[in-house]
């Protein structure tokens, strides 16, 4: 689910922020037309959406499923919880993906409409996580939603362009291929930068207001899976770093774009662990949740009715 959201996303990324600003720049007989690559790129963020919609349902299945001991008759109440506005929250805005996508036929508008429903898929995960136990939850929520949107620009946009900007850079003629990758790769580094600073202060915020102590990152279950997030996330940095400082200054040279795609393939491998990584994190329960958990049960929404995570401590009177 957090996969394909990513893909979305950088979708989205791509097609308002990256290729209009090659296609710009390269001016109208330029190098990379915005035309040729939004098919392909449209085409990839349909299937996203799919494999979202399915995941979604089966989100909502599984958390009655647990919640209700496999009573799925406990859908009902859980959409009258927090978690539930948030899971709603999250449906509305995939709708909004797919029917943009379905019918906005690619036109700049319906990219427009699908990025805000992005965002109302970021705040729904924030309202169905941990954000939403923090101690002031709606600044949490919202920096929570700012980080996984910050993620799915950097990653998600990352896979756009290696999957479909790079494979329009080989469509053209050989002596023009260095031009049109330095411009593609120069648009999107920039963007990318902007993206990973994001994820560094909301990542770091998020993890205050669960760890207030650096010992608690390897005395805590919560804080050892956030440390080998952190490590993984580490690793990737260094081969974005690569990316950015040996691999960009060459694109000149269409030789090296096989190594660029070669090596855009580890850094996305890499980000792989890091989503998987993220729902583990995701399904573990902060330390300082322990306290809240019993005034936290799962009930019709008032302000203050906020469910954490993990299922277990949900508790739904039957």
């Amino acid at each position: 689910m957090y996969l394909s959201a990513m893909l979305v996303i950088g979708s989205c990324a791509f097609i308002l922020l990256i290729a209009t600003r090659v296609a710009h720049l390269s001016g109208p007989a330029g190098d990379v037309v915005l035309p040729a690559i939004v098919p392909g790129t449209r085409r990839l963020a349909r299937w996203a959406a799919a494999v979202l919609a399915l995941a979604m349902i089966a989100r909502l299945l599984a958390q009655a499923y647990m919640v209700g001991e496999g009573d799925l008759g406990m859908m009902k109440p859980l959409l009258a919880t927090f978690w539930g506005w948030g899971w709603l929250v999250g449906a509305a805005s995939t709708i909004v993906i797919a029917c943009g996508l379905a019918f906005g036929r690619g036109r700049r508008s319906a990219w427009r409409v699908i990025a805000a429903g992005t965002i109302g898929l970021a705040l729904s995960f924030s309202l169905t996580g941990h954000a939403a136990t923090a101690a002031k939850p709606m600044l949490f929520v919202m920096l929570d939603g700012i980080h996984v949107m910050a993620a799915g620009g950097w990653l998600g946009t990352l896979l756009v362009v290696t999957v479909v900007g790079l494979r329009s850079v080989l469509a053209l003629p050989l002596e023009r291929r260095g031009h049109a990758a330095s411009e593609l790769i120069n648009a999107f580094s920039t963007f990318a930068l902007l993206c990973a600073s994001t994820l560094v202060v909301t990542g770091f915020v998020a993890a205050w207001s669960h760890l207030h102590t650096l010992s608690a990152l390897w005395q805590t279950h919560y804080g050892q899976a956030l440390f080998r997030k952190l490590v993984v996330i580490a690793l990737l940095a260094l081969v974005g770093a690569f990316n950015w400082r040996v691999i960009k200054p060459r694109l000149a040279n269409a030789d090296t774009i096989p190594l660029l795609r070669k090596s855009a393939a580890v850094e996305l491998t890499i980000g792989l662990v890091v989503v998987i990584l993220t729902a583990i994190l995701v399904g573990t329960s902060p330390p300082d949740s322990d306290d809240a958990m019993p005034a936290m049960s799962l009930r019709v929404v008032s302000p203050h009715a906020v469910s954490p995570v993990p299922l277990t401590s949900f508790q739904i009177p039957k």
